[in-house]
């Protein structure tokens, strides 16, 4: 344990430092710690690599391992804190986990080629934690472009569209045995409960209520009955969960639910094949990491809608079936 002490012990001091900077940066940054900051997704990962390894001598500078294993673990400490006490929650450190283990190694990297062999100054390496707080009011300043995206996915079903159709425009509360929940379930994403809808034509509103309280209020801008039909979605504020992923996304200002459309056709075979698509709106300067965590997340919560509504219309099929026989 000594040995271990006296080799790696200013490395450990450096990670502890690393853990109580990312902690600073997230506790300052507070909303701004989202995937709509440049500076806390890219930046920050990259001087959390760094910092440790300013502590570290130039023997410990030449191992790769060193470079590899010191600002993971940092990382780490860094994001495991954070869950315990409360800051984030396992969800937000999934979707924050890429960049801060990828730029905190490029970063330790980065110093390792710049720094190697020659004389450590501690003032470059406490200017350098200043860096993302000077950053992000520049940041801040400049508007954020945005983009809206299109996720997309279906499933081929026995039944008739008159089936399918009452199945889509009102959903009957859904219980959990039906419902095939996964991975992003269990970590934080409410399942869908149940669909309610006033009036079934073009100015309807229909509420989408979920697990936790959420509600959506949904308005029927496109009503083709049997084949096709929109809602524009909002999100009621008041319904928002107190969790931080749900603060963060749903009740920011870079994420939006645009609308949703099912769209039937019917096949040879006399399928039919159900098509259900979302568009959102992202308002960041890095939308194309946010896409890219939407259409995970969205596309599985479409999945799993269109499995339980597939389930729904073949079991009645069946059912209708076995009483005319």
């Amino acid at each position: 344990m000594k040995k271990i002490q006296q080799k790696y012990g200013l490395l450990l001091i450096g990670v502890s430092i690393g853990v109580l900077y990312g902690l600073i940066t997230r506790v300052v940054f507070d909303e701004k710690a989202t995937l709509a900051s440049v500076t806390y997704l890219f930046v920050i990962p990259t001087i959390l690599g760094i910092v440790p390894l300013g502590f570290a001598n130039n023997e410990q500078l030449k191992s790769y391992k060193n470079i590899i294993f010191i600002p993971w673990l940092t990382t780490a400490t860094f994001f495991l804190t954070m869950f315990l006490i409360g800051l984030e929650e396992f969800i937000c450190l999934l979707v924050l986990a890429g960049p801060f283990f990828i730029l905190g190694t490029i970063g330790a990297f980065i110093y390792r080629l710049v720094q190697l062999n020659k004389e450590k100054r501690k003032g470059k390496l406490l200017s350098l934690l200043l860096v993302p707080f000077l950053l992000s009011p520049l940041e801040q300043a400049i508007n954020s472009p945005s983009s809206i995206y299109q996720i997309e996915n279906e499933v081929v079903i026995s039944s008739t569209s008159e089936n399918i159709w009452s199945n889509i425009i009102e959903v009957k509360p859904i219980h959990e045995a039906e419902y095939k929940s996964g991975f992003f379930n269990r970590i934080g994403i409410p399942r869908p409960i149940s669909a309610e809808v006033d009036k079934k034509e073009v100015g309807g509103q229909r509420i989408g209520n979920f697990e936790g309280g959420l509600e959506f209020k949904e308005h029927i801008s496109e009503y083709d009955l049997n084949n096709s039909v929109s809602f524009s979605i909002h999100v009621t504020p008041e319904s928002i969960r107190q969790n931080v992923f749900d603060q963060h996304v749903l009740n920011g200002n870079y994420f939006n639910f645009v609308n949703a459309t099912y769209k039937l056709k019917e096949l040879e075979d006399g399928k039919v094949l159900l098509k259900l698509s979302s568009n959102y709106q992202l308002t960041s300067k890095i939308n194309l990491y946010g896409k890219f965590w939407g259409d995970i997340i969205l596309g599985d919560f479409q999945e799993r809608l269109l499995y339980v509504i597939a389930n729904r219309c073949e079991m009645k099929e069946k059912a209708g079936n076995r009483v005319d026989g």
